[in-house]
């Protein structure tokens, strides 16, 4: 990031507008005791309020005040002044009547507000100010009043406006304020005029990144968004290291920083640090026995490759005993800028076995296109199979099918850190639509002989916020939907949500409740104790709703219930790994029915 240095704006004519006040304040025998407000007066005064003005000096009836006090707020009141354009204004004297024994004091200040000081003409020097291409709209223009923080915007305009057209070293001088004559009346006005050095057009011709030891150069230059042999836009170099964080490759990232060169082009130096891409994620949960039950163990592990030999591909694989009778497996691939566009294209195979009823298998096609350092577009062609068991046939009335599906949506992220946020948002949604078929009737080679079809639509939405209360304490909220509607009487077990457990709604065994419309909110208050550890306590609330048949088809019945979990967790960036548990209470656990989840993704 290039230092612009620009001239502050040196108004002597406002310099000595509270000499007045300063005199007669230190002719009060240097009082520095402290007494009582009896009432604060305001005289003179008629473009404000009374209450407006004594609003701006924040003096309270019967607190303790000091004539050091008086003067201080008196300052400030004058800036508040200023800021509306009254650079003239001034108190013409203070009188602090105190009783005999000091303890209370009224005081009486006479106000000159003066005249409002307004723009007489705004002069452009150094380009042709007729060049729309070349200026914002500028505030500071004639006849509108003069405020000193509107006009340095301005000039941060004008220098942002040629930072973006090629020009890196802009510099905008002010050549001269003179008040004038506004009009025929005598009032007063500002004559300002500007000096702008464009500086020389500087064309990237070179572009070095140093620390990649791993990395290819080509994968971080394809992300810059800033290639060479272009014109130097400031604009587009704000945004590379937003780029590059979303990548999740790197430790830290310097701004950019140019260098010009004897040919007059521009040199830009990226300089990083990579940091470990690969990652072992680890849970294990203890669930507790009940009187119908016995406790159990259960597991995930995630295997993620996020810059397999520092191309930039990834590949993920998951595992997940759920309950003691239902396994997952996934496995992700993802090949990203295919044929040199912003466009990445992956596959994925998923395999559930649940409860042992019923075995579902499905695959994908994935595109997503990069829209810009926040956004992503993507969607998704499937094809899902259910295969089950023949006495879940018969119990729960799950017949064998298959279904194609296509998903459209959208990503968006701008959390300033991936593992522990601070500030940011997160936002992913889709919506998907699919054909499902029903085996009716097999014949005896075990070929469909009649089926049936329906139309299915799913709709899914998360979304995360960060906010920084004070330094080290964040407040993180989610909320999350799902849901699934179709032409068939019922949504089948096989095509319902499930959710429960550590990553859903805590203090709950893992997918314990299902439904065909399903939703959860996570509240934590996260105190941080490093850039990757936090302790925080939590509150999870999780809704659910699914219709099911009852007595052979005959009878219809709607199932909802809502659910709380709360708790305390803790999450330790280790030398063997990111380290976290997860202490976690239902509704109406006792503290020895608590789940506890515990976690360990170590980096490499």
């Amino acid at each position: 990031m290039l230092k612009i240095h620009v001239l502050k704006i040196l108004l002597v004519f406002a310099v000595t507008l509270s000499s007045g006040f300063r005199a007669e304040l230190s002719s009060q025998n240097g009082r520095t005791l402290q007494s009582k407000l009896n009432q604060l007066k305001i005289v003179g005064n008629k473009k404000f309020s009374r209450e407006v003005i004594q609003s701006w000096f924040n003096f309270q009836k019967g607190k303790l005040i000091s004539e050091e006090e008086v003067y201080r707020r008196s300052s400030q009141v004058l800036e508040r002044f200023k800021e509306r354009g009254y650079y003239f204004a001034k108190f013409d004297s203070m009188v602090l009547s105190y009783n005999k024994d000091s303890t209370h004091v009224g005081v009486i200040i006479h106000v000159d507000e003066g005249e409002l000081l307004k723009v007489n003409k705004l002069m452009i020097e150094g380009v042709d100010k007729n060049d729309k291409d070349l200026f914002p709209d500028l505030e500071t223009q004639a006849g509108n009043v003069f405020i000193n923080e509107i006009l340095q915007e301005d000039i941060k305009q004008i220098i942002k406006s040629f930072e973006e057209r090629g020009h890196p070293y802009c510099r905008v001088n002010i050549a001269e304020l003179r008040m004038s004559s506004l009009n025929s009346d005598g009032e007063s006005g500002l004559d300002i005029t500007l000096n702008i050095l464009p500086g020389p057009k500087v064309i990237i011709s070179e572009i070095e990144i140093h620390g990649n030891d791993q990395t290819k150069d080509n994968v971080i230059l394809r992300e810059l968004g800033v290639k060479r042999d272009m014109l130097y836009n400031q604009r587009k170099i704000d945004k590379i290291m937003p780029r590059l964080k979303k990548l999740g490759y790197f430790k830290w990232i310097n701004p950019p920083e140019l260098l010009m060169q004897k040919d007059g082009t521009g040199k830009l130096i990226i300089e990083l640090e990579e940091g470990n891409n690969n990652r072992i994620d680890g849970v294990i949960g203890y669930n507790p026995s009940t009187t119908n039950s016995k406790g159990f163990v259960t597991g995930l592990l995630d295997l993620s490759f996020g810059n397999l030999l520092g191309t930039g591909r990834q590949l993920d694989a998951h595992w997940e005993r759920r309950t003691q009778k239902t396994e997952a497996l996934r496995f992700r691939y993802l090949e990203p800028w295919v044929a040199g566009w912003p466009l990445h294209a992956g596959f994925s195979f998923e395999q559930l076995i649940q409860d042992t009823s019923y075995i579902q298998r499905s695959l994908g096609l994935e595109f997503r296109v990069l829209v810009n350092e926040y956004l992503w577009v993507f969607s998704r062609v499937s094809k899902r199979d259910i295969s089950p068991d023949s006495l879940a046939t018969v119990l729960f009335g799950i017949p064998p099918s298959s279904s194609i599906n296509f998903a459209v949506g959208l990503s968006y992220n701008t959390l300033d850190d991936l593992i522990n946020p601070r500030k940011g948002v997160k936002y992913l949604t889709s919506f998907e639509l699919g054909k499902k078929n029903i085996e009716l009737a097999t014949s005896q080679n075990g070929r469909s002989v009649d089926s049936e079809s329906f139309e299915q639509k799913r709709i899914s939405i998360d979304f995360e916020s960060y906010f920084s209360i004070f330094k080290w304490q964040v407040f993180a909220m989610g909320v999350h939907g799902r849901q699934i509607t179709s032409d068939e009487d019922i949504i089948q077990i096989t095509d319902q949500y499930r959710f429960g457990g550590t990553r859903t709604l805590r203090g709950y065994r893992e997918e314990q409740f299902r439904g065909s419309r399903i939703a959860w909110a996570n509240i934590e208050y996260r105190y941080l104790l490093g850039r990757h550890s936090r302790f925080f306590v939590f509150l999870d609330t999780g809704y659910f709703f699914r219709e099911e048949l009852l007595n052979n088809g005959l009878k219809k019945i709607a199932f909802d219930d809502a659910k709380i979990g709360y708790g305390v967790g803790l999450r330790i960036d280790t030398k063997l790994g990111f380290f976290g548990i997860d202490y976690g209470l239902g509704k109406g656990d006792s503290l020895s029915n608590a789940k506890v989840h515990v976690s360990l993704i170590n980096d490499f």
